[in-house]
Formats: structure tokens, C-alpha cells, sequence
């Protein structure tokens, strides 16, 4: 009955200063809410301008499978109402990461977006290093579910020594089944000949917590277990208590967050923190704190530092790794 309503649409976005638009809903574009007004078409309008939001129009919003219809503002929060359901939900209006009219949902509307890096450190002389790191990630949402890939490659050398090489592939999917709460889920596969490790896979799953999402700034935070399996290189002497392969069951905590400065300048933070439910010595540590500037278009350049910490690192090498990384990347 929801959907038969979809012919009369009527509505209303109210501002802090005072002015009234009356029109529709169209879409959510990043921290922007757009809106078909009738005496000036499609408007962009903050979603922190907004002081009240009416609109027949049944929405798709995060956490509900059934048409969902609004009831208003109140402050920042959007009140509404789904499925028929008397309880009334709200939510901040400026941290809904799903809203659209429930029509395009049942069409299949999506997103899709993605960025390419490759970034080095290079020196010649006495001191002779070549580091070169190739990353690329894409991201696709439909609905409440978000899907990201991520492939990463990576060629360490110094002293004219063969290098070591590191990659990895991840995939992830998360499902928004509340307003910012999700369902996270990943698998992994990779090696590190820099920490000995020949090969790796793990299977993690857990929940996480959407704070905020727009185009200005984002901060999630994510908890749950994983089940990680690692198998080694040999050491030329290997000591008495060396062990080839290693399986455990791991709690896993991480924060990803990222804000835009002013002048196209973007500082972002992420880091893991792993820790082994049979030895509460046996954890690791890894991050990647970085800024990046816009060049032109989309183009960044990127300056940014990883690193990580093994606090039971394999023979002969070390527990903490820092690089300092310069490049650019592409995103889309």
C-alpha cells in the first residue's frame, strides 16, 4: 500500500535559516541531501543545514527490509516509522549511511568506487634501497550491504639484496542490519618474506560500528575473532622450539578513520590489533597513518607511514617494522 502512495509524492525540507523548499526526496550524495524542488529543480543541500524533513515518498533506510515512511525532525534526528511497525525509530540525519526512495532500492541502485596507489622510497650511494608499493581497492554498495576488494603488492630491497617481497587479497562484506551497526565479515590470503612468513590465510567475522560516514570524514570501529593460519620460512639453523606452521583462533579490534582538511588535504588512520586467544603474548599490531593532497582532479599525491609490530616475531627478524612511503594515487 506503501508503494501504491508513490504517485502523489509531496514534501518539505526546512532550513536553519529559515527558507522552505517544497518538492521531493531524490538521493543522499555524500554529506549532501539532494532535493527536486519545484521552482528550482535538483538542489544540493548540506544535511547539516537541515532543521526539519517531511516527505510522503516510502524510503529505504538502514536496518529495515520494508518500506519505511518519515515522521519529521527533531534537532538533528530523523524520525520514522517501517513496515507498519507503531514503534518509532530515529537516527542522526547527518550519519544515515543508506536512504533512498524505496522504488530505486527494489530497482537495485548501487554505488561503486575505487582508488589505485603506488608509492616508493628510493637512494642511491652509500646507501642503496629500492621499496616499491602497489595498492588498489575498490568498494561496491547496494542496499545495506557493502562490498570492498583489496589487492596489495610490495618489493623491499637494500644493499643491492634480492628483495623482499609481500602481497596480499583481501574481501569483505558488511551488512548494515541497524542505522550504523554491521555484520563484517572477511577472508585473506597473502605472505611476507620480511616477517618469514611464506604464506597466510585467515577467516575473520564480527560487528562494527558505523559513527559517521560522508565526504568530509568517517570513523568505524569493528571487533570479533578471527581464525588465522601461518606457515613459515626455514631458517638456515633453526632453533630447538621452531615450529613450521601455526593455526590459532584471535580476537581481533580495528579503527578506520579519515577527515578532509581544507586546500583538498585528507589525513586518514587505520590499525589492527590481533591477539591470540591460547597466548595472550602472541599479538600484532599494524597501522597506516598518512596525508594526501589533491593534485588535479583525481589525482593525489600521498605521504604516509606503516607500522607494525609482531610481538613474537619469527627467528632472525625483528619485532617492529616503520616505512616511510611517498607516491600517488587515483580514485574513482
Amino acid at each position: 500500500m506503501l508503494l501504491l502512495c508513490s504517485a502523489g509524492h509531496a514534501g518539505m525540507v526546512k532550513l536553519y535559516n529559515g527558507d522552505q523548499l517544497e518538492g521531493d526526496f531524490v538521493r543522499l550524495d555524500g554529506d549532501k541531501l539532494v532535493w527536486s524542488s519545484k521552482n528550482f529543480g535538483e538542489v544540493k543541500i548540506s544535511r547539516t543545514n537541515i532543521q526539519n524533513l517531511n516527505t510522503t515518498m516510502p524510503m529505504k533506510i538502514s536496518g529495515s527490509d520494508t518500506p519505511c515512511l518519515i515522521d519529521g525532525m527533531k534537532q538533528e534526528h530523523l524520525f520514522y516509522s517501517c513496515g507498519g511497525d507503531p514503534q518509532q525509530r530515529s537516527a542522526p540525519l547527518a550519519a544515515l549511511d543508506i536512504m533512498l526512495p524505496f522504488e530505486s532500492h527494489i530497482d537495485g541502485e548501487y554505488t561503486f568506487n575505487g582508488k589505485f596507489s603506488l608509492s616508493g622510497f628510493f637512494a642511491k650511494g652509500n646507501d642503496v634501497r629500492r621499496d616499491i608499493k602497489v595498492k588498489t581497492q575498490a568498494e561496491y554498495r547496494r542496499s545495506e550491504f557493502r562490498h570492498n576488494a583489496l589487492l596489495e603488492y610490495a618489493s623491499y630491497s637494500s644493499d643491492r639484496q634480492a628483495p623482499d617481497e609481500v602481497w596480499s587479497g583481501r574481501y569483505s562484506l558488511d551488512w548494515f542490519f541497524r542505522e550504523r551497526w554491521f555484520w563484517t565479515n572477511d577472508l585473506t590470503l597473502g605472505a611476507d618474506e620480511a616477517r618469514a612468513i611464506a604464506e597466510y590465510y585467515s577467516l575473520g567475522s564480527g560487528t562494527g560500528y558505523q559513527f559517521w560516514e560522508n565526504t568530509q570524514t568517517a570513523f568505524a570501529l569493528t571487533a570479533g575473532f578471527t581464525y588465522l593460519n601461518e606457515r613459515y620460512e626455514i631458517p638456515d639453523v633453526p632453533a630447538d622450539d621452531f615450529e613450521v606452521e601455526n593455526e590459532r583462533v584471535a580476537t581481533r579490534l580495528g579503527t578506520d578513520f579519515r577527515y578532509k582538511l581544507p586546500l583538498g588535504i585528507a589525513f586518514f588512520h587505520n590499525n589492527s590489533l590481533v591477539s591470540s586467544l591460547e597466548d595472550d603474548q602472541d599479538w600484532r599490531l599494524s597501522s597506516n597513518t598518512g596525508l594526501s593532497t589533491m593534485i588535479a582532479g583525481e589525482l593525489y599525491s600521498e605521504l604516509k607511514v606503516d607500522y607494525s609490530v609482531d610481538n613474537l616475531p619469527q627467528q632472525d627478524t625483528k619485532r617492529e617494522d616503520t616505512r616511510l612511503m611517498v607516491g600517488v594515487s587515483y580514485e574513482w
